[in-house]
């Protein structure tokens, strides 16, 4: 079966804030199975490399390709739900090229849904799986925890089946992939019954939120902050399951359309044309969607639906640079942030855009088998229970977060705790933002906290830690990425060789080696 004739000729490929386009040779969308068998052997007989991609969120340069360029959409059905007689979870099995969106509404119509999510439900199911997406929870990890099974088509054109107790090395690696071992063509989701999420949102000060660390991020299964650094305030988002009827959404300023187009007007204008701008607009948007005055233990309170709770406007096209570490060196990382941030300001040096969004989530694991505990926990467990139903137990090899010693959900306390902090670059209306100088910043402080970059995020390194092809420092573009080929070794240590086995294993022609100078940069190759 010959598929090259399927593939579509001068197609352009843009990632969703246009930071990086392509043009591949062919683009594919294949429906079935069996056509993405033959485009494997087909790409493999052509010395042609494979690189899937899904909604193109990410906004770095890992899926830009001059080879073949493969998309899913067209396979995304679903296959087989299998309940568990308790009640309390049920197991969905996916075609991966489903958008998570889709999977809402088929997980809606049977009364599931999914037990944790990211900022937004635009990805691929593949996609959420491949990158290490993570939500914002004390009791949840990254959303590959909810993965019971996958089925991938390697770089033989092998299909594989894994699991936690069947390769279970194949399993940890295609857990984050990054695309690299091959594609994701099945996904078993471990949902539980539909649910809803009462919420508080609440103004405090920075200092409050300091003040508040050691207790505040176990006080609810759910939970995130944005910190607008100018205007010295933070919001704090709590949510837990609840069975009380849904309240009328809160009303956003930045959501009405006039709102969204002065918000990114003044962006512009500020980028453009007058940096110190900046944090005058950060406090006159602030103000408008939240007000001044601090409501500690007082905050809006909505219920809505998990998806819309949990889910958040991502506003305007952005560069973003995201670093995990762990919670504990929190207040650390963020005095030293805001001393940089104000320093920056009072010199003219650089100014940063909100919010800056601090996050957390439970990536411990036992690094046992699913089914040797899954009726342990939900032993006692209602529809509204705190935490999840782990579909494994297993830590993906590429896992970015720091490795912390597990906890029953019990007892689980800051130290159990990876931190998220999430720096946005808006580009107005498609205009780039400096990004150079604090991003450098960022990454220093973030690195010398024990911390290590989102692999699918703007991050940039040095040429220290870069390897392959490099360039004289004066040469590269304001915030273009250099790479941790050497860091990474060492961060990751045998776990980066054990996925570099796994994916010379299932790959040894090496189709899925798109992006080359990428992955030799930051030494996945």
């Amino acid at each position: 079966m010959s598929v090259v004739g399927l593939g579509k000729k001068n197609f352009i490929f843009s990632n969703w804030a246009r930071i990086h386009s392509c043009k591949p040779q062919l683009y594919f969308q294949p429906s079935t199975l069996d056509e993405i068998v033959a485009l494997v052997a087909e790409a493999k007989s052509h010395s042609k490399t494979l690189l899937t991609v899904g909604s193109g969120h990410s906004p770095s340069d890992l899926v830009m390709t001059e080879d073949w360029l493969v998309n899913l959409d067209n396979y995304n059905n679903v296959l087989e739900i299998r309940r568990d007689p308790s009640g309390l979870f049920a197991d969905v099995t996916v075609e991966a090229g489903m958008r998570l969106y889709q999977l809402h509404k088929h997980l809606a119509d049977e009364g599931l849904a999914m037990q944790n999510l990211g900022s937004i439900s635009e990805q691929s199911i593949a996609g959420i799986i491949s990158t290490g997406t993570h939500g914002a929870s004390p009791y949840h990890g990254l959303v590959s925890q909810q993965i019971v099974d996958l089925t991938l088509v390697n770089g033989k054109g092998e299909v594989v089946y894994c699991s936690s107790d069947v390769n279970q090395d194949i399993f940890r690696a295609a857990l984050l992939s990054l695309g690299k071992i091959g594609i994701i063509v099945k996904a078993t989701i471990r949902t539980i019954p539909a649910f809803k999420v009462k919420s508080s949102e609440e103004v405090v000060t920075f200092e409050t939120l300091l003040e508040k660390w050691e207790t505040l991020w176990v006080s609810s299964e759910f939970i995130r902050v944005w910190w607008y650094p100018y205007a010295k305030k933070c919001v704090l988002w709590r949510g837990q399951k609840t069975e009380e009827p849904t309240t009328t959404p809160r009303q956003s300023w930045w959501g009405t359309k006039f709102g969204r187009f002065f918000y990114e007007a003044l962006l512009w204008i500020a980028v453009n044309i007058y940096p110190p701008f900046t944090p005058a607009i950060e406090k006159f948007v602030f103000n408008r969607q939240f007000g001044k005055v601090e409501t500690v233990g007082d905050g809006a309170v909505n219920v809505a639906g998990s998806v819309e709770a949990l889910n958040m406007d991502c506003l305007f096209s952005q560069f973003v640079n995201e670093w995990a570490a762990p919670l504990n060196n929190g207040p650390e990382i963020l005095r030293s942030l805001e001393h940089s941030i104000n320093v920056a300001a009072a010199n003219h040096d650089f100014y940063v855009h909100v919010p800056v969004e601090i996050r957390c989530s439970n990536t411990t694991s036992t690094n046992e088998e699913s089914s040797s505990t899954v009726q342990e926990e939900i032993r006692g467990r209602s529809t509204t229970s705190p935490g999840p139903v782990r579909g494994n137990n297993l830590r993906p090899y590429l896992d970015n977060t720091p490795k912390l010693n597990y906890a029953p959900l019990s007892d689980v306390t800051n130290s159990q705790l990876t931190l998220y902090i999430n720096a946005t670059m808006y580009r107005p209306f498609f205009t780039n933002s400096p990004i150079g100088q604090w991003y450098k910043i960022f990454e220093e402080t973030m690195g010398a906290a024990g911390g290590k970059p989102h692999w699918a995020k703007n991050f940039i390194g040095s040429t220290e830690w870069a390897e392959g092809e490099a360039k004289e420092e004066s040469k590269y573009q304001d915030g273009e990425m250099r790479g941790f080929a050497t860091k990474n070794r060492e961060w990751f240590g045998e776990d980066l060789e054990a996925f570099k086995r796994v994916r010379a294993e299932q790959d040894p022609d090496g189709v899925f080696l798109s992006s080359k100078p990428w992955l030799v940069k930051n030494g996945i190759i």
